[in-house]
């Protein structure tokens, strides 16, 4: 929980912190809810973050999830989710970067740590969001979402 200082009163606004697991839930929700036809020129209907609400707090463990999830949460995570995806899109559409390659199995993409190393110092140049080797892990899933 975040404590936010208004007027000199604390009042508490709490956040919901994303995990990779809710991520994965999230993103095979939007893919059913876009499959459904309730994406509507890039956008999803009303009904579509119901459903996905629903789905979500059906389907993850209340452990992981300890506070309601809202459309808020949602559409928020989304924009992040995009714009995650559009940094490492544009990095590797269309560019030769030799030394990378998809594993099928894990799910990542694959270099060696020199390979990563140049690449992660490319990306703080140009002031992209990088937390580690794994964050484009959903890559692949996430582009029939922020591509469509």
């Amino acid at each position: 929980m975040i404590k936010l200082e208004v007027s000199g009163n604390t009042s508490k606004k709490e956040q919901l912190k994303w995990t990779e697991i809710m991520d994965n839930a999230f993103i095979q929700a939007m893919i059913t809810q876009q499959d459904k036809g309730n994406r509507i020129n890039g956008t999803f209907t009303t009904q579509a973050y119901a459903n996905m609400i629903e789905e979500l707090t059906t389907k993850l463990p209340r452990d992981i999830i300890k506070m309601e999830i809202t459309k808020n949460h949602l559409r928020n995570r989304l924009k992040t989710l995009k714009i995650r995806f559009s940094q490492w899109y544009d990095m590797f559409r269309g560019t030769s970067l030799s030394g990378f390659s998809w594993n099928p199995d894990t799910q990542l993409i694959e270099a060696e740590d020199e390979v990563w190393n140049k690449l992660i110092e490319v990306i703080k140049t140009r002031g992209c969001i990088i937390e580690d080797k794994k964050s484009v892990k959903l890559q692949r899933t996430i582009s029939a979402i922020c591509k469509g």
